[in-house]
């Protein structure tokens, strides 16, 4: 059977606190972890203090105007893109280097506040990756393009500051069009066109156009967050360079939406950013692309969200996995980082406290329940772990979470010593789904523990009667690291749906 291709990313951590995300490549047998900065927990206790790799931008270090022209190209794409579809617009932005999107994060920060306040004249951001904020200064002429095009992000080209610049004989036709689309949103009470389109413009670029490409890490101050990513294939790592900021951006302009009726950004109040945040989280999970800071800042957006806590309770269920400890391990890391991944144990403790808490705001979402079964058995906490798996197989309606529960149930039944209960719950588990092979080598180990020699025999039997063919073979424990997942292609779709063509307003 060939090696299932895994996407896999956990949190590496420079020691000082600058913190990171990861994202990783297709390669076969693969754990790919990448850094990058952003809001990761800091339950990193016991590391060591280290010089960072990156120094802070200078204060007032000079913009370049190519950095205006790349933020007018941006307002543009996001206009003409449409979410979904690998178009012109995708691959343009695509194409620019981590450089220019380090800098297009500080311009477009700089936008979102003069579309929010056109008088503001001083800037400074920070990225988590910096400790302290970084001034940023333009020339007149710079902050005077950026004010227009601001105007014509925010729909408020008409109103009195705008007007009095002349924001209007600046703009060619895409950012009027622009314009026009921003404020028919605003007469419609919602003020973030560009903010919403921003983030599946470049949710859209991680996703369908993934780079494979890393740039070396450069000890130069480097502007906006620092992403990472270090590639271990086959239990050593074998790459380490800078990423590409994508999911970075998507999350600051989505920092910045503001519902109707609220006086400052609430992000937490607004369905889409919610929407936004559990359809990339699942679709990110389903590729085994296991990105801790993504879910991180969701929870603190939604902090008694289900689903959130269910795909946070999913990602530590993975990291406690052998396959992901064992490449953890042996990984090669550059001096002064350290991996943000607890050991087994800690991992599951993790994860069962996400998903008891998913169940205490919905005490019927049953896979939530399914996975804090198998969690507690992990655990050593059997008894628990039966009861849960009862439950939650009574109340599912869906073959597949039946056929776990029953598989989880018979290896709970199993530690607890009730043999007879084992054994029924791993033939219902192997009744569902005849081709596969988890429930009768369970069956077979079952017996052999016994003593039951003819037993355990019989059933290896009808895993060897089974197909050669892996292919045939629908055994869904093979892909249970994926499963919670599954639905992530129509989360996105229903994502999309009302930025599309032909949508209604």
């Amino acid at each position: 059977m060939s090696a299932r291709r895994a996407r896999m990313s956990v949190l590496l951590l420079p020691s000082n606190d600058v913190r990171s995300t990861m994202r990783g490549v297709w390669l076969a047998c693969c754990l790919c972890v990448i850094v990058a900065g952003g809001h990761a927990p800091l339950a990193m206790a016991g590391q060591g203090r280290s010089a960072s790799p990156f120094r802070p931008l200078p204060p007032g270090e000079p913009v370049a105007d190519a950095r205006i022209d790349r933020v007018e190209r941006w307002l543009k794409a996001v206009t003409l893109h449409e979410p979904g579809v690998d178009d012109d617009a995708l691959r343009e932005v695509g194409s620019w280097s981590n450089r220019d999107l380090q800098t297009l994060w500080i311009e477009v920060n700089v936008v979102v506040q003069l579309m929010r306040n056109p008088r503001k004249g001083i800037f400074s951001v920070r990225p988590d990756s910096q400790r302290a904020p970084t001034e940023i200064r333009y020339t007149a002429r710079q902050l005077g393009r950026l004010v227009a095009l601001a105007c014509a992000a925010g729909g408020i080209i008409a109103e009195p500051h705008c007007v009095d610049i002349k924001a209007a004989t600046s703009l060619d036709a895409d950012l009027m069009r622009l314009s026009g689309l921003a404020g028919a949103a605003r007469l419609r009470g919602d003020g973030n066109y560009v903010l919403r389109r921003g983030a599946l413009l470049h949710s859209d670029v991680a996703i369908l156009t993934p780079r494979s490409a890393m740039d070396p890490v450069s000890p130069s101050p480097l502007p906006g967050p620092q992403r990472l990513r270090l590639e271990i294939s086959d239990g050593r790592d074998v790459d380490l360079g800078q990423d590409a900021v994508h999911w970075d951006i998507a999350r600051m302009v989505l920092d910045y939406v503001k519902p109707s009726g609220a006086d400052a950004p609430a992000p937490g109040r607004d369905a889409m950013v919610r929407q936004w945040y559990t359809a990339t989280a699942a679709w990110m999970q389903h590729v085994e692309q296991h990105d801790h800071l993504h879910l991180a800042r969701a929870r603190e957006i939604f902090p008694a969200d289900p689903e959130v806590l269910f795909l946070s309770g999913c990602q530590r269920e993975a990291y406690a996995a052998p396959r992901i400890q064992s490449g953890i391990r042996a990984a090669d890391l550059p001096a002064g980082m350290s991996l943000g991944v607890a050991s087994p144990r800690g991992e599951l403790r993790q994860a069962e406290a996400f998903f008891r808490r998913a169940l205490e705001v919905k005490p019927d979402h049953v896979e939530a329940r399914l996975r804090h079964g198998r969690v507690l058995g992990g655990l050593g906490r059997h008894a628990d772990a039966a009861a849960e798996l009862r439950q939650a197989i009574a109340s599912a309606d869906d073959t597949l979470l039946v056929y776990y529960g029953n598989l989880f149930l018979g290896a709970a039944e199993e530690e607890l010593g009730h043999r007879d209960a084992a054994r029924l719950a791993y033939e219902q588990a192997a009744a569902l789904y005849p081709d596969a092979q988890s429930p009768l080598v369970a069956l077979s180990r079952l017996a052999r523990r016994y003593g039951d020699r003819p037993g355990a025999l019989r059933a290896i039997q009808r895993v060897f009667a089974l197909s050669s063919d892996a292919n045939e073979r629908n055994d869904p424990w093979w892909t249970y690291n994926v499963a919670q997942a599954r639905n992530a292609d129509a989360l996105l779709e229903e994502l999309r749906r009302p930025f599309q063509p032909g949508a209604a307003p």
